[in-house]
């Protein structure tokens, strides 16, 4: 076993024991814990969206950007990188057994954390890369001067409309300015 394979599994001896032995197989499984799929920021936004844009859609978080965008040639190492290994926050799609699966919009939810220098870099690829394919993109960010409130805006920053989980103003100007960029 390579030590990248050790790296991966610790408990190497489970995975290379010919073992039938129900409870050395078990015990391997003992390292495994449930894990959290979703931010509270994204649970945050999914809840806005499901108020404000109610279910005529899906809210699909964690999807990879090559399952959204897929790729049929070649692209430079940069932004396969990208494509590879990156994933939406929130994908919206048509609700309905036979809509298409596509993706609508996607919302990227920002914190302090994506605001350093390669992360910018990494988010304005994926952003190209969504426009290439003409599936718009918001990003979101919880106001930190007055968290009820969240700023949604587009990537050049030239649109932007603040929200407020609270008291819900603003609702029907949400719901204009998302619907005006769902494809």
């Amino acid at each position: 076993m390579t030590a990248y394979q050790l790296s991966l599994f610790p408990n190497a001896e489970y995975l290379s024991s010919n073992s039938n032995n129900l409870d050395d197989l078990s015990s391997a499984y003992r390292n495994f814990k449930s894990g959290e799929i979703i931010n509270e920021l994204e649970m945050k936004v999914i809840d806005i969206l499901e108020i404000v844009l109610g279910n005529n859609f899906r809210y699909c978080p964690q999807v990879t950007l090559k399952s959204i965008c897929p790729n049929a040639g070649w692209i430079p190492k940069n932004i396969w990188e990208i494509w590879i290994n990156s994933k939406v926050d929130i994908a919206v799609i048509e609700r309905g057994l036979k809509t298409n699966r596509q993706a609508k919009l996607v919302i990227e939810c920002q914190s302090i954390w994506h605001k350093s220098p390669e992360l910018k870099e990494s988010q304005r690829l994926k952003s190209q890369i969504l426009s290439a394919v003409n599936i718009p993109l918001i990003y979101v960010e919880q106001v930190r001067e007055d968290e009820r409130f969240y700023r949604f805006y587009i990537p050049n920053q030239t649109a932007e409309i603040f929200y407020n989980l609270i008291t819900q103003d603003d609702r029907q100007k949400l719901k204009a300015f998302l619907e005006q960029y769902i494809v």
